[in-house]
């Protein structure tokens, strides 16, 4: 009912005809009540109000498609205030020159005259050039406001559109390498196998069922990344070693989902590992209040120059625009090479 109500208000506004005959059917029935003499409306208060109108019609217009349109918009502001006591004072003239001259070719069946002096003319004219600009300028602030709303609803379903890419990036890819590793992990007759298998079981269910939402509990996001780390562990060499700390009150906050894995796939995508002499993937995430701080480190390979521009992909791109879309001004993001390791440094503020 409400989304009704605001359609209609909406193409209400667009429909610029009935804006301006409802305008000035109200300022005719305004001042026809005003101007008549008695208590029963006549013909002559009815041409009277008519004539009248005249140079308020020349006068509105003159400002809104004139006077606004060429300096007003432009940010020509000492000219559009020269334009518009200009104008003031003009209408009021008009007004003056209409009954004076032009009431008797234009309706000479009446005798009219001038009933107002200037000043009050020059009321009148005040009256309906600052209605006319107050309108205008309110009628274009709604509009901004309107084209702002439309941009960021198609920002967020881009998010989303992106969203939906990673997921279907991130799924083929993984469940085939861990897959794999699993594999290579029955042949062995591991005991970890079944154990394995119930966290890959539970980190696909999440990515399928539990990211529909534009945000999910951060402790289910981070259950994620323990279990991808966990998995992770099954394609590395016995000296890699994979280390996180978790550290906070997760299940009071929620977050926008996938928004910290690419960092740490791509910490094992261009890190060193199995190629380095370090063999390091170090996650560490606090959540303090409404803070996340989130610090990975990853060896990089040895003789390997790898610049922060070539960490990146569709992944990092896609969450650096997430980040921009959904915590603009609640975030910070370092990316830096130290010696033989690559940090990333990501805080947010989750409310």
């Amino acid at each position: 009912m409400i989304n009704q109500i605001k359609n209609s208000f909406s193409k209400f506004i667009q429909s610029r005809i009935l804006q301006h005959l409802l305008f000035w059917m109200a300022s005719f029935y305004v001042l026809v009540q005003f101007f008549a003499l008695e208590e029963e409306i006549s013909d002559i208060d009815i041409v009277y109000t008519l004539l009248f109108h005249i140079s308020l019609w020349i006068g509105v217009y003159l400002n809104t498609e004139l006077l606004i349109r060429i300096f007003l918009r432009r940010e020509k502001y000492v000219l559009y205030f020269i334009g518009l006591l200009s104008l003031w004072y003009f209408v009021a003239f008009l007004n003056q020159f209409t009954f004076e001259k032009l009431s008797d070719r234009i309706a000479p069946d009446y005798l009219f005259i001038s009933s107002y002096s200037f000043q009050d003319l020059l009321k009148f004219s005040f009256v309906y050039i600052a209605l006319s600009t107050l309108l205008k300028l309110s009628k274009s602030w709604f509009q901004v406001l309107e084209t702002a709303k439309q941009l960021e609803s198609l920002k967020r379903e881009q998010a989303e559109t992106e969203l939906q890419a990673l997921k279907s990036n991130i799924n083929p890819h993984f469940l085939f390498n861990n897959l794999t590793s699993l594999y290579g992990l029955a042949r062995k007759k591991s005991e970890n196998t079944p154990e394995y298998i119930l966290k890959l079981s539970e980190l696909m269910r999440y990515m399928i069922y539990e990211t529909k939402d534009r945000l999910v509990g951060l402790n289910k996001e981070l259950d994620y990344i323990v279990n991808y780390l966990e998995l992770q562990k099954l394609r590395c060499d016995k000296e890699t070693k994979i280390q996180y700390k978790i550290s906070g009150e997760s299940y009071l906050h929620q977050i926008v989902p996938f928004l910290l894995i690419p960092f740490i796939e791509n910490s094992f995508k261009h890190g060193g590992i199995n190629q380095s002499h370090k063999n390091i993937v170090d996650l560490k995430v606090n959540i303090k209040e409404e803070n996340l701080e989130m610090r990975l480190t990853n060896s990089i390979p040895l003789n390997v120059a790898i610049t922060i521009d070539q960490i990146g992909g569709f992944g990092i791109d896609n969450v650096k625009s997430r980040l921009e879309l959904f915590y603009k001004d609640k975030y910070t993001l370092h990316l830096f090479q130290k010696e033989e390791e690559f940090i990333v440094e990501l805080k947010i503020k989750l409310k």
